[in-house]
């Protein structure tokens, strides 16, 4: 270099050496936690609670310590909810965790950071119900809302939060299980209300088997008297004598157009749906082959 005599003079600040911060600046605190290891921790935290409803009611009553009723069971079950409200009260406040937020590493605050109190803990187990009630829309308040906080935290005034990052397949873990689960308890949920058969349901279809079983008793009937099984419904309904109320009846236990029966002589099957909405199919077979002619 040419001139090796020089002075390095650093810049002046800018700010004038004021604060750089403004005087209301907070650092951004932990990140929220998301949906899915908040519905794991949830599931981890009720598991026990609800396989300890039913594995002790069952083991009871099979021990005659009480009989089986919808009060007691009821009562059971308030019991076990007592249990688990009292669980995550304590256990969400005063900075302590639950055991699923513990293994998921997340923890309930309130919404200014601090630690729950047990008031607002009891609030916030509470509100689940609520939360529930909505068809579990309060739930998914947190996929949504800025601070992925869910209606319970919202009533609740409280906020759960991660405490620790998690790598790309810790997270795509935590997102298989908990989307796996929830489809799994979603097919269990309309299995147990959309998909079971109703009180009314099952009425339509024990009328539907009713009425078949009677073409088959004519179809016996006509097997002793012929010697063979037809598969004629007119011939069938002449032999009562009252095609009117044997039409009357197909009519109004039967899905129209259903009724077929098969037979080759020597065996029978009537089948036919009922008249509820999923069209349940109803069946009787002949129980023994007719002989066969020489």
């Amino acid at each position: 270099m040419e001139n090796e005599n020089f002075n390095f003079t650093p810049q002046a600040d800018p700010s004038g050496g004021a604060d750089p911060f403004p005087a209301d600046f907070t650092p951004e605190g932990p990140a929220p936690a998301g949906f899915n290891e908040r519905f794991l921790a949830y599931v981890i935290d009720a598991f026990p609670f609800v396989a300890g409803t039913y594995l002790s009611f069952n083991a009871m009553v099979k021990g005659g310590v009480i009989s089986y009723t919808s009060a007691n069971e009821w009562k059971w079950k308030l019991l076990w909810i007592g249990a688990y409200l009292a669980y995550e009260t304590i256990l969400s406040s005063g900075g302590r965790a639950t055991v699923g937020k513990l293994i998921m590493n997340i923890r309930v605050r309130a919404k200014d950071g601090g630690d729950l109190s047990v008031g607002r803990a009891f609030f916030r187990s509470l509100s689940y119900f609520l939360s529930s009630a909505t068809l579990n829309l309060g739930y998914f308040m947190a996929l949504v809302t800025p601070e992925k906080r869910a209606l319970h935290d919202y009533v609740a005034g409280s906020r759960v939060i991660s405490l620790r990052e998690r790598g790309d397949l810790a997270s795509g873990l935590v997102l298989a299980l908990s989307w796996g689960l929830m489809a799994i308890f979603i097919g269990s949920w309309l299995n147990q209300t959309v998909l079971k058969i109703s009180p009314a349901e099952k009425t339509q279809i024990i009328a539907a088997h009713r009425t078949i079983s009677k073409l088959a008793k004519l179809e016996e009937i006509y097997m002793r008297r012929e010697g063979h099984y037809t598969n004629d419904l007119k011939t069938l309904a002449d032999m009562t004598g009252n095609v009117n109320a044997v039409r009357a009846e197909l009519f109004k236990t039967l899905e129209p157009g259903t009724l077929a029966i098969a037979s080759n002589g020597r065996k029978y099957v009537i089948t036919a749906k009922a008249r509820n909405w999923r069209k349940t199919e109803v069946e009787v077979v002949s129980r023994k082959a007719a002989p066969s002619v020489p």
